[in-house]
C-alpha cells in the first residue's frame, strides 16, 4: 500500500467535504515517532457523519467490505489503495478535537494525540482480548519513544473510564 497517496487523497476528500477526523491506529503512531507494520489506515469520525463517509469512499472506488456498528472496512481494487478502516465516535468533544496537525506534502493531517491513541488501545484490550499482545506491545512503544512528553493525568484518565486502573502502573513501568 502506498501510504502517503493513500492518507493524502482520503483525508484531503474528508477536509474537502468538511467532515472531522483523526487518524488513529499504526500510522498515526509513525507521527508520533513509534514505528509498526500495518496493512491499513484507521481513521476517526463523528458517528454523524458515517453516511457522508460511506458514500464519499465509494466515490473513490473503495468497496464496502466490512460494517459493524462501531466500524466500516473498506478495501480498493488496486492493491497500492490498500484497506481504510473508519470508526466512529458519538462523542461530540474528544479525540478529533484535540488532535494535532500534521504536514504531508501539501496536505494538513489530523492525527490522534499518542494518550488518546493509549486509550483506544486500552478499550481495545477491554472489548478484545485477542488484541491484547499487539495492544500492550503498541502502548509500551508510544511510551517508550514519548516518555514524558506523555500527559499522564490523561493516560491514567483512561484507565479509569475503560475500568483498567491497575493498568496505569503496568504503562508507568515501559518508561
Amino acid at each position: 500500500m502506498e501510504f502517503k497517496k493513500v492518507i493524502t487523497t482520503i483525508l484531503l476528500e474528508l477536509d474537502k467535504h468538511n467532515i472531522p477526523y483523526a487518524l488513529i491506529g499504526a500510522v498515526a503512531m509513525g507521527f508520533w515517532g513509534v514505528q509498526r507494520d500495518t496493512i491499513d489506515v484507521d481513521v476517526l469520525v463523528k458517528e454523524r457523519d458515517r453516511e457522508k463517509v460511506i458514500v464519499l469512499i465509494k466515490s473513490l472506488g473503495y468497496d464496502h467490505v466490512v460494517s459493524s456498528k462501531f466500524a466500516d472496512q473498506f478495501s480498493h481494487i488496486l492493491k497500492n489503495m490498500g484497506l481504510i478502516d473508519f470508526l466512529y465516535t458519538q462523542r461530540e468533544k474528544g479525540i478529533i478535537e484535540s488532535s494535532r496537525t500534521f504536514k504531508s506534502g501539501n496536505a494538513d493531517i489530523q492525527v490522534a494525540l499518542p494518550e488518546d491513541i493509549i486509550g483506544m488501545k486500552l478499550d481495545g484490550i477491554r472489548n478484545n482480548p485477542k488484541r491484547e499482545m499487539k495492544d500492550w506491545a503498541d502502548i509500551q512503544s508510544i511510551v517508550e519513544i514519548m516518555g514524558d512528553k506523555l500527559d499522564w493525568e490523561k493516560v491514567r484518565h483512561y484507565c479509569k473510564i475503560t475500568d483498567m486502573e491497575k493498568a496505569y502502573e503496568k504503562i508507568l513501568s515501559f518508561r
